[in-house]
């Protein structure tokens, strides 16, 4: 009995230990065509996520990742590290901010964990985004 009870202990405290996976679903908030059309761009960046792929970039060069290469890690305070898998990637959340008179929810991707910058990404092509919001301050 003794025996059989250290043994499930053992178990159960190796099973604890594993590391947790990275998921490869994108959160169905972030999961449209994201746009950085400044007026003086013609050829506006993009960051475009779907349920299983991201692809970032412009139109004349653009890097799509999806299946086993992509890894989701959520991190503290809504934000995802989204890119390939095994490197450290670019974070990305939604939030609502004023952008001039109209409140608006963006995507804000984050370099790295001490940037205090995030670039502004809208929701589709049409709006234009003047340069002094194309960067949000985090505090």
């Amino acid at each position: 009995m003794l025996a059989a009870l250290s043994l499930a202990l053992m178990v159960g405290i190796f099973a604890a230990a594993k590391p947790a996976q990275a998921a490869t679903k994108v959160p169905s908030s972030l999961r449209h065509s994201w746009y950085m059309t400044l007026p003086s761009i013609k050829d506006p960046s993009f960051i475009k996520f779907t349920s299983r792929s991201i692809d970032v970039g412009d139109k004349s060069y653009h890097n799509k990742i999806s299946g086993s290469n992509l890894q989701v890690i959520k991190k503290s305070g809504g934000w995802y590290e989204i890119g390939y898998k095994g490197i450290t990637n670019p974070t990305y959340r939604t939030k609502k901010i004023k952008i001039g008179n109209t409140k608006r929810t963006v995507l804000l991707k984050k370099y790295s964990k001490n940037s205090h910058y995030a670039d502004v990404f809208l929701n589709g092509k049409k709006v234009k985004l003047l340069l002094q919001y194309s960067s949000y301050f985090l505090g």
